[in-house]
């Protein structure tokens, strides 16, 4: 019989500034950029709100924001400050009752509607849209510029140009609201 062999003792490595630095300098990376993801890509989500035929729909974009859909309409909102709010088809009524009613804008097509009043509507066709204004005022902003709509008017646009701008009674402003 042979005698036991006596253990190995495990190799032990001398200590190494330059590992400890290669470490230490990769997490200091990693936390680096997990850091400027982190600032830099605030996602910005959008809730879609739509309707089929004969239902409606009321929600608040903001607590100061409320929006009605007719049927068969779609809308989304994005939830930033100000809300980016686009109309994608459909009939839109909207009621702002915050002082802060210009910083509502709503994207419809290439037109942009932007809020300095309290209550309107918003009708979008294939080829452009209508804005009827039941109180205060709204710009539609076109490729040809900008055009106000007060209380009781309702103007006609597309991407380019407004047209059709007359007086209404405020029972036409959003008459669908009033089929409840």
């Amino acid at each position: 019989m042979y005698p036991p062999k006596p253990p190995i003792a495990p190799a032990v490595r001398p200590f190494n500034w330059s590992r400890v630095l290669l470490h230490c300098s990769i997490a200091a990376t990693a936390l680096a950029l997990g850091l400027i993801s982190w600032y830099i890509s605030k996602p910005v989500t959008a809730r879609l709100h739509e309707t089929v035929a004969g239902q409606r729909l009321t929600v608040k974009a903001t607590p100061d924001i409320g929006i009605t859909l007719d049927a068969d309409s779609a809308v989304t909102v994005a939830n930033s400050q100000p809300p980016r709010i686009e109309l994608l088809r459909g009939n839109v009524y909207f009621d702002v009752t915050s002082n802060d009613a210009d910083k509502l804008e709503v994207k419809v097509g290439e037109a942009r509607i932007k809020d300095i009043g309290t209550r309107f509507s918003i009708r979008m066709r294939p080829d452009g849209g209508s804005v009827a204004v039941a109180d205060g005022q709204v710009e539609i902003h076109v490729a040809t510029g900008t055009y106000l709509v007060s209380a009781r008017e309702r103007a006609d646009f597309d991407g380019t140009r407004v047209t059709g701008h007359r007086i209404i009674a405020e029972a036409d402003v959003a008459p669908w609201r009033l089929d409840r």
